[in-house]
């Protein structure tokens, strides 16, 4: 539980202050973009139209991530209009455990491992597999590398019961660039991985389908892997992190290109982009409110306001959906909602897993 509660707050230290480590890292970012944004330059907030995807019944939203579980429409209350890309975020407020049903989201919550293999150590982070995790007939495996949380990772993903292997890494927030930037360090832990299951199931293991996925500060090690040349990632999952610089539009352009690319890419379904993020007001740098309103004005779209009650007491208030590109917005702006984002990994993992449904030839 300490431990949780020191990389919650380090998230939201990220969130609520301009923190100088995270200054420091945003000094060696990308001086400019790879393409330009379709916004123009002269504003980050044009006038867009809104092509959300249409409610399949009046006042109701059925969400892919989460089906059975519709959204209500919540447009007669509150209208995206205006400057709505960099507005500020609302629902400045935060849920007690009380109001959570007793629920403390950065609290040790119960947890059956009883189908799980222990942790495994590696050079640096650990992975864990299913007990009855089978390779398929042609030795691949699907594989998951998150960044930032441990033990409420892994319990997200017993909720989804999707089938992948689940590595896990956290460090400072300063160290997940250098980790990801050019120095084939995922492909060195892909290959422990692989050797490691290959010695468990006595035949050669090789990774399929490989996703990114990462909670506050592990933001930095996805962008760091999108603004590689070429990537073969398979889907990305970012819950309530998402930053970029604030004041400078150049600067966050350039931050914010490596996930518009890939927003475009899953909204043409050439993978899984799923974005959450929370009414966390840093005031320094953008919130993670305004960046995923950047990526979703990237392509032409406008978030639909809805209200659905989630897991760990979420208060979900905006959705957005092109494709394969999932954005949902929850209310709350203090540690308690930043750690129950992680509830969000529960229905994301789903939907990967249903993606994915048996392994593909190697991605290496």
């Amino acid at each position: 539980m300490q431990r949780l509660m020191r990389v919650a707050l380090l998230g939201v230290a990220l969130a609520l202050a301009a923190a100088a480590g995270y200054a420091r890292l945003q000094a060696h970012a990308r001086a400019v973009p790879r393409q330009a944004v379709l916004l123009p330059s002269s504003s980050l907030s044009s006038s867009l139209a809104s092509s959300a995807e249409p409610a399949v019944a009046p006042g109701v939203v059925l969400d892919p991530l989460s089906p059975g579980h519709p959204a209500t429409v919540d447009s007669a209350a509150r209208a995206m209009v205006g400057d709505w890309i960099r507005a500020r975020p609302g629902f400045q407020y935060s849920r007690s455990a009380a109001e959570r049903g007793g629920v403390e989201p950065c609290g040790i919550q119960a947890l059956d491992t009883t189908a799980l293999e222990a942790w495994a150590p590696l050079s640096r982070g650990h992975f864990v597999a299913p007990r009855d995790f089978g390779l398929d007939e042609s030795g691949h495996f699907n594989l998951v590398l998150h960044f930032n949380g441990d033990e409420p990772v892994r319990r997200e993903w017993i909720q989804s019961q999707a089938h992948f292997v689940l590595y896990t890494l956290t460090v400072e927030a300063s160290q997940y660039a250098p980790l990801m930037s050019g120095s084939h360090w995922s492909d060195a832990i892909v290959a422990e991985i692989e050797r490691a299951l290959s010695k468990a199931s006595g035949r050669t293991a090789r990774a399929g389908h490989l996703a990114l996925s990462a909670w506050s500060a592990g933001f930095v090690a996805i962008e760091a892997a999108l603004a590689q040349p070429a990537n073969d990632i398979d889907a990305v999952i970012l819950i309530d992190g998402l930053h970029a610089p604030r004041g400078n539009d150049a600067a966050f352009r350039a931050q914010m290109q490596p996930f518009v690319d890939y927003a475009a890419r899953a909204a043409e379904h050439r993978g899984l982009f799923v974005v959450s993020h929370s009414a966390i007001d840093p005031p320094d740098f953008a919130s993670t409110t305004e960046c995923a309103h950047y990526l979703i004005a990237s392509l032409g779209g406008k978030p639909t306001p809805v209200r659905r009650a989630d897991a760990l007491g979420l208060e979900l208030v905006e959705y957005f959906t092109r494709g394969d590109f999932h954005v949902r917005g929850y209310a709350g702006n203090d540690t308690a909602d930043h750690c129950a984002q992680l509830a969000v990994l529960r229905d994301a993992y789903a939907a990967l897993g249903r993606r994915w449904g048996s392994p593909v030839p190697s991605h290496r």
